[in-house]
C-alpha cells in the first residue's frame, strides 16, 4: 500500500474509537493518553468484522504494484481472512492487504 493510500480498517477503527464510550474513557485517563493506532485496530477487530463472508474485496498484490479482485471466503483469525481470486486460487490476507471494491458500498464506513 502506498504511503498516500488510507487503510480501510484503520479508518473504521478510528471512527469506532471516537464514538465508543470505553475507548474514549481509556484515552481520557490521566496517564492513559492516546491509544496507538495498531492497538486501536486490534481492539476494533476483536469485536467487528469489516469483511464479511462473500463480500467483494480488492487484495494488494504481493509486489505492492496494484490490486486484484477477490471474494472473502471466511475469517480465519482476528486479523486474517481467506480470499478467493477469480481463478479459484485461495490465500490468507490481513487487513493491510484488503479493501472493499469501489462498487461494494456495503463495506463502507457509516457517515
Amino acid at each position: 500500500m502506498s504511503a498516500g493510500q488510507a487503510n480501510h480498517v484503520a479508518g473504521l477503527a478510528l471512527g469506532w474509537a471516537a464514538t465508543d464510550a470505553l475507548e474514549q474513557w481509556v484515552n481520557a485517563a490521566p496517564e492513559g493518553g492516546q491509544t496507538p493506532l495498531e492497538e486501536t485496530i486490534s481492539e476494533y477487530l476483536g469485536g467487528h468484522n469489516p469483511f464479511p463472508e462473500e463480500s467483494a474485496v480488492e487484495v494488494l498484490r504481493r509486489d505492492g504494484a496494484g490490486w486484484d479482485q477477490a471474494v472473502i471466503v471466511e475469517r480465519v483469525g482476528v486479523d486474517e481472512w481467506t480470499v478467493e481470486y477469480e481463478d479459484g486460487e485461495q490465500a490468507w490476507r490481513d487487513h493491510h492487504e484488503l479493501r472493499p471494491t469501489a462498487a461494494d458500498t456495503s463495506l463502507k464506513a457509516p457517515a
